[in-house]
């Protein structure tokens, strides 16, 4: 059985790249980018082998660390991105007469054939690299990493399986993935972070001690748990703990029974239980098409208005869209927190130049405005073959792309209001604030203005609604790239006259950089508005036939 499962897991993984050139030529651009960053990891814990000698514990206690990391990063990320790898769902196995006890070691071992496997299949064996020097804690650490992928494997299924149920509800599916998509930005920072408190705490007093200290002391803990007993060997081993060792490592196979007997009991409870699908109630009243209750919307103004209450309802609900304001928010955030912290960091005699923080403060307003304007460049495409009624209705280019800019800015335009004014007054630079604010918005509506060209000019895959955001589509890597670097190009070079007048503004200048600012910019915004239109009505055919397109492809 676990030859079949294997042959089956490796077979569906070539077809599914044959379906495609493009499915083809992303996945060799992924294993090639995945290769260099194992590379360069393996070359780094081979160097540390020409250190280890004297500095065994901190070493050991890293290598739990990391390593209990890596197991629960396997538990966690599965379930906020569930639905994205469901080569081997064992809902596909309810039709056969087999148990849990028949497919959990198949299942289990089939992690290894997909490209995120191979790489936690490799690493972990390679966190005995360290100890090259010493053969016999080398083959410990062989033993261990090996023992710490199958941990990660096993209890990855397991939490993935139990929660199978749950997340098959539209609503946790929507919720988790908006969530994973949060961690990942969030950990974009945890690098930062770590380095500028480690620095910190170095040049203190005790600090670096200190800092030594609670990392032994938390890997001591994690040594006994499931997470971190199979890194644990390494470290016993070069300690010369040998029975401590032995100890670890009959926990560790405990641990690994349990959790594949656990994984076969609720294996073969999925396999008899339907699963049930989210369903949600229809409303007996179109709202939509009444304009949400506008009523004071008339004539050319009611599409406007309609369109702009159905948006405002994905913003509210769609994960598609939920997930771009964390991404706008965090960038601003990962550039703030990054120029206000900078003189925290140790420099020796040296201060830090002032113009490296107020350039990092600059650029992270001036990107978030960007991107904030950019988001738009989806919409006709997340709309998916639903698009048909705005083609079938005859609503107006402009409507349609006015009422998408109005929904999007009742949650843009306080953003960027807040962030104009809270960052200069952190930094005691309250002065500026209205030049500020008048290049974060000219930046914003110039990015608004060709968002609403291009996201009628260039229809790229999206995930379908329903579907987790975190899903690649045939063909979305490269026209999205396009999209994005074109759209924010010309958006900051139109965009770039009004901030470098921002720059050197003073006194009176900086309400002048605002009104600019706001009329060069809301320009800039109708005039793109009203060509996005134009392009849009005379595009309409060739739209609606790429969304049917990209529907059915995924679809089929």
């Amino acid at each position: 059985m676990v030859a079949t499962l294997l042959s089956l897991k490796w077979r569906l993984t070539i077809a599914d790249l044959k379906r495609s050139v493009a499915r083809l030529v992303i996945f060799i651009i992924l294993g090639v980018y995945a290769l260099g960053v194992v590379v360069m990891a393996l070359v780094g814990l081979a160097v540390t082998s020409m250190v280890v000698e004297g500095n065994e514990s901190i070493t050991g206690a890293i290598t739990i660390i990391v390593g209990a990391t890596l197991v629960l990063g396997w538990m966690i990320l599965p379930l906020l991105f569930f639905g994205t790898d469901q080569t081997l769902d064992p809902a596909r196995f309810v039709q056969f007469p087999l148990t849990g006890r028949q497919l959990a070691p198949g299942l289990v071992l089939s992690g290894i054939l997909g490209l995120p496997g191979m790489v936690t299949a490799i690493l972990s064996l390679g966190m005995a690299l360290p100890w090259l020097r010493t053969p016999w804690v080398l083959l410990v650490g062989l033993v261990g990493g090996g023992l710490g992928f199958l941990m990660t494997q096993v209890f990855c299924r397991l939490a993935s399986t139990a929660l199978s149920g749950t997340l098959s509800s539209r609503k946790v599916k929507d919720l988790t993935a908006l969530i994973g998509l949060v961690v990942i930005l969030v950990l974009s920072m945890a690098g930062y972070a770590v380095s500028m408190v480690v620095g910190i705490l170095s040049e203190s007093t005790g600090g670096f001690s200190s800092v030594v200290s609670g990392t032994e002391r938390l890997a001591a803990g994690l040594a006994w748990t499931p997470l971190g007993a199979p890194w644990a060997l390494v470290a016993d081993a070069a300690q010369g703990r040998w029975l401590v060792a032995l100890g670890h490592l009959g926990l560790t196979v405990v641990y690994l029974l349990v959790g594949l007997w656990l994984y076969s009991a609720v294996l073969s409870k999925a396999l008899v239980t339907p699963v049930r699908d989210g369903s949600s109630t229809i409303a007996k009243h179109d709202s939509i098409a009444r304009a949400g209750g506008w009523t004071w919307a008339q004539g050319n103004l009611l599409p406007v208005a309609a369109i702009t209450a159905r948006c405002l309802r994905y913003w509210r609900r769609d994960p598609r869209y939920l997930g771009q304001i964390p991404a706008v928010i965090l960038v601003f955030a990962l550039f703030s927190v990054m120029g206000v912290t900078m003189p925290l960091l140790p420099t020796g005699d040296t201060p830090m130049p002032g113009f490296l923080v107020t350039g990092l403060l600059g650029f992270g307003l001036g990107l978030t405005a960007l991107m904030t304007g950019y988001v738009l460049s989806a919409d006709i495409a997340s709309d998916a073959t639903a698009w048909w009624i705005h083609l079938a209705t005859g609503i107006k280019g402009w409507q349609d792309r006015l009422g998408r800019v109005l929904a999007q800015a009742v949650w843009a335009v306080p953003l960027l209001l807040v962030a104009g004014i809270v960052v200069p007054s952190i930094v005691g630079g309250t002065a500026r604030i209205p030049a500020i604010l008048g290049a974060i918005f000219a930046l914003y509506l110039c990015g608004i203005g060709v968002a609403s060209i291009f996201s009628a000019l260039i229809i790229y895959p999206v995930p379908l609604p329903g579907e987790s955001p975190m899903r690649m589509k045939t063909g979305m890597m490269g026209s999205q790239m396009l999209s994005q670097l074109g759209s924010m190009t010309a958006g900051g070079l139109l965009g770039a006259p009004i901030g470098i007048w921002a720059i050197f503004a003073s006194g009176v200048q900086t309400w002048l950089v605002l009104i600019v600012g706001l009329i060069w910019g809301g320009a800039v915004a109708v005039t793109g508005i009203i060509q996005g239109g134009r392009l849009m009505e005379s595009r309409a055919p060739t739209i609606l036939q790429t969304l049917i397109k990209n529907d059915s492809r995924e679809r089929s």
